[in-house]
């Protein structure tokens, strides 16, 4: 009577193929089709030869290594049970769970946790972005960031294909296309949102409030403090020409665009619209609602670009021009710039909203 087949064994010659050959490991697939089970066993089986790896998450929706919204770098030199027992050794923040929006920001994380990685292998885990032209430019662009020697192609019939093509050509570089096993099950949205949450929540479980002076911070992925602010006067009459039903908290210009600090959604046919663009002779506008910035995720970054870990927005002070800011980071006065994500997060870790590109 014959043994029962190991649930993996499709991957055997994959998994024998990338031990015999040094150089960058790529995996690209989608959802549910076992990128982390194929990546656990790569890198048990290379430390059980004794090899050191870096293993890079490059999905900030369901990572395994650091916080979501985050792409992870850890180091294994012995077999895990799961990858999220890796402790990280550095994360780079994107702000959101989904890569879409954020291409530069993925690939400039990729490129720069990849310049840590002092390995014999590294192992790049992908994110489940898969379709449409905005998926294939980023993971074209971060196959040439990493020059990788092997690309491990996980889909279900040829989904990746449109991706595949070009770096099937590219010389020094071998696509492998193992099967999906039928072991690999898919997950349900509601799974995947709950492991988020979970995730999160134990994340800022021991967050304490800091508060940051305006004047000690720089502030990324904002228009905040990337123009001139509005002196007192003109500021004052912002606020006579659109109240009610707005309060002006904050306003600067910049290069003829004026940004605006509200308390309130602004019609676009608001008549004190049209009296502050004339007095200001400004072009275009922005109108950020500050209770909608309630709760957003924030990086906190120290000086040499270095990721202390995650803060969540809790209040904006224009009075004392200072950010409160819940994080659990064991430093937070080692930050020197607060980058500003679009995800929006309660304490327990529930996604509770996201700004639409170019809100704030």
């Amino acid at each position: 009577m014959s043994g029962t087949v190991p649930p993996y064994s499709a991957w055997e010659p994959t998994l024998a193929a990338i031990m015999d050959s040094d150089g960058p490991v790529l995996l690209i697939g989608g959802m549910d089709v076992g990128k982390t089970t194929f990546t656990r066993l790569l890198v048990n089986r290379a430390t059980a030869l004794s090899r050191r790896v870096a293993l890079l998450d490059a999905d900030p929706g369901q990572s395994e290594i650091g916080p979501p919204g985050c792409l992870g770098l850890a180091f294994a030199e012995a077999p895990v049970a799961s990858l999220s027992d890796l402790p990280p050794h550095a994360l780079a923040f994107i702000g959101n769970t989904s890569p879409a929006a954020y291409l530069l920001e993925h690939a400039a994380g990729v490129r720069r946790l990849a310049d840590l990685a002092d390995a014999a292998l590294l192992i790049v885990d992908t994110c489940g972005y898969i379709q449409g032209a905005g998926a294939r430019r980023m993971h074209q662009t971060e196959f040439d960031l990493l020059n990788p020697a092997h690309v491990i192609a996980l889909q279900r019939g040829n989904e990746l294909e449109p991706i595949l093509s070009p770096m099937r050509r590219r010389t020094g570089c071998r696509v492998h296309t193992p099967p999906v096993p039928e072991v690999i099950a898919r997950k349900s949205v509601a799974l995947r949102t709950q492991r988020r949450a979970m995730r999160f929540a134990s994340y800022f479980g021991s967050a304490a409030l800091h508060s940051y002076s305006f004047d000690d911070v720089s502030l990324v992925g904002t228009w905040l403090g990337g123009g001139s602010s509005l002196p007192p006067h003109l500021l004052k009459f912002v606020n006579q020409a659109l109240w009610p039903p707005a309060r002006v908290y904050h306003a600067e210009l910049s290069d003829g665009h004026l940004s605006l600090m509200v308390s309130l959604p602004l019609d676009p046919g608001l008549q004190g619209l049209s009296l502050v663009q004339q007095e200001l002779k400004n072009r275009s506008l922005t109108a950020t609602v500050a209770p909608r910035l309630k709760h957003l995720m924030l990086g906190l970054e120290s000086g040499n670009g270095k990721l202390l870990g995650l803060g969540l927005l809790e209040a904006l002070d224009f009075r004392r021009r200072t950010l409160g800011v819940l994080t659990p980071i064991r430093a937070p006065q080692a930050a020197q710039i607060v980058h500003f994500g679009t995800l929006r997060l309660a304490q327990d870790g529930r996604e509770i909203g996201s700004l639409r590109p170019g809100e704030l």
